[in-house]
């Protein structure tokens, strides 16, 4: 079912402002969560807890999340997730209040559950754009991380000054964008859930597990979530050890974020003129010319310019990734693959957030780009081994057909 322009206009514009509060959530939980963490923890090894919470439950409901969506639709699961932001950014402010720090650890896993639904937003797009502007689709939505990129770590700063309890804002604030998040998700259309999967069973991860695209997509998504969230992580506390300053540490995650976002038309333009393989090896290309420029220098210019680097690249491969996820199931029928990636990327993501202090300690930056060259390489090279199965699967479909087409005529 394609809707018509002027509506599909009005559900991207929705759907770009819910993205925005998403990542706005995940900026303020990233800047100010392990600070609150430290402050009312009795135990110093506790004071990562609420963060670690908050990727652990995302992760975990991920996976449920994308069965929810098969069964009752984008709509509901995306209200669920912001309902549970709205409480989890309430008990969280309680928390800081009464300096509970169990309390906080709470509130800060509900917020986690709302994790789980923002990667949805850039697939409700492809569902209800026309078949041949998908992946344009998809990636527009991504623009609500630039809006975030500009105004989350600035608005997280100011609403923890807002109040005389420190951070007691920042948790209103996420509580309240949890509220415009609740409202832009209960005015959008229900999607899939009444429409086709409602009709169509979805399709089983099963049924598409040793296909190559499908492959070739958890390959792409899940291995630049690594290489950028291991980039991510260990460079501001490279420069710290280097010295280059604070202000050079925030121009390096301004500029890792810009790239992160910014290019997304561009990305899907490439897209659309050389093919989703091609576009894969050029993203992957960006990403080892940061990391190369990573090995050549280790000064305030060369970091940053590895993090812009990496997450362009990163862009590239996150819009064409998706997009060969959409072109593994027919339209409308998705949901359960799209939750099982989305789950996998996250995990995979993690190991590498949660890994990149030790192995910055004990390779130095140097070793962490040598790291993430590795990956890429190895991700380059699965890529080709399965871009050559998808193409021989391809052909033996279309001569199966021919002979079966000859044979009943």
């Amino acid at each position: 079912m394609i809707k018509s322009p002027p509506r599909f206009r009005i559900l991207l514009a929705q759907l770009i402002a819910a993205q925005a509060c998403y990542y706005m959530i995940v900026s303020i939980d990233l800047t100010l969560t392990g600070l609150v963490g430290m402050s009312l923890a009795s135990v110093p090894a506790l004071m990562t807890l609420p963060l670690s919470l908050i990727v652990v439950i995302g992760t975990v409901c991920s996976f449920i999340a994308g069965h929810a969506a098969a069964r009752f639709g984008y709509r509901p699961v995306m209200v669920t997730g912001a309902l549970t932001v709205v409480v989890g950014g309430t008990v969280s402010a309680i928390a800081v209040a009464s300096h509970s720090f169990s309390l906080f650890c709470l509130g800060t896993a509900l917020t986690g559950g709302y994790r789980a639904v923002g990667g949805f937003l850039r697939f409700v797009a492809s569902e209800y754009a026309s078949p041949t502007k998908r992946e344009r689709a998809l990636a527009l939505v991504m623009y609500g991380g630039i809006i975030a990129a500009a105004l989350g770590p600035f608005a997280a700063i100011v609403a923890s000054r807002t109040a005389e309890q420190p951070y007691l804002g920042s948790c209103i604030l996420i509580a309240i964008l949890g509220i415009v998040a609740l409202v832009l998700a209960a005015t959008m259309p229900p999607a899939t859930g009444r429409n086709r999967e409602a009709h169509n069973c979805a399709i089983r991860i099963q049924e598409r597990i040793g296909n190559p695209t499908f492959q070739q997509a958890v390959l792409i998504l899940a291995g630049s979530g690594l290489v950028m969230t291991l980039v991510m992580a260990s460079g501001p506390l490279a420069n710290d050890h280097a010295g280059h300053g604070s202000a050079v540490g925030a121009a390096m995650i301004q500029w890792h974020l810009v790239g992160m976002f910014a290019p997304s038309a561009l990305s899907a333009l490439l897209l659309k003129k050389y093919g989703a393989f091609k576009a894969n090896v050029f993203g992957v290309s960006v990403i080892a010319s940061g990391c190369a420029i990573g090995l050549i220098s280790a000064s305030g210019w060369g970091m940053t310019a590895t993090m812009m680097l990496v997450g362009v690249g990163w862009n590239v491969l996150f819009v064409a990734g998706s997009a060969l996820l959409l072109q593994s199931y027919p339209q409308g029928r998705g949901a359960k693959l799209q939750g099982f990636t989305d789950g996998a990327t996250a995990a995979i993501s993690a190991g590498g957030s949660f890994a990149a202090a030790w192995l910055l300690q004990s390779l130095g930056w140097n070793g962490i780009n040598l790291l993430a060259l590795a990956v890429i390489a190895s991700i380059l090279t699965n890529l080709v081994w399965l871009s050559i199965r998808a193409r021989r699967a391809h052909a033996l479909a279309a001569a199966q057909s021919s002979s079966l087409v000859a044979s009943e005529s």
